[in-house]
């Protein structure tokens, strides 16, 4: 007998699979988003136990916290950025 997964876990890979469907699109399209990157990392993230931040690059936080309007949650996605100020 296979177990299913349980909701949570069932959510999640939902998350992951609709990040990399609009991943393959963005690249299908030649472009890709912050907010299309960001919720690919948020969603893998969330599979592992990590911070969305985990997954980012300096630039891109920096990007997040200077130019761009994101749903962050810095208790679940972490610190937009290390630097100070």
């Amino acid at each position: 007998m296979t177990a299913t997964p349980a909701p949570d876990r069932e959510a999640q890979l939902e998350a992951v699979l609709q990040a990399a469907l609009y991943l393959l699109g963005a690249r299908q399209d030649q472009m890709l988003t912050i907010e299309e990157w960001t919720d690919l990392a948020r969603a893998v993230a969330a599979c592992q136990e990590r911070k969305t931040a985990d997954y980012l690059t300096e630039h891109d936080l920096e990007d997040i916290a200077e130019r761009y309007v994101l749903d962050w949650d810095e208790a679940t996605d972490g610190p937009v950025s290390n630097l100070d100020g």
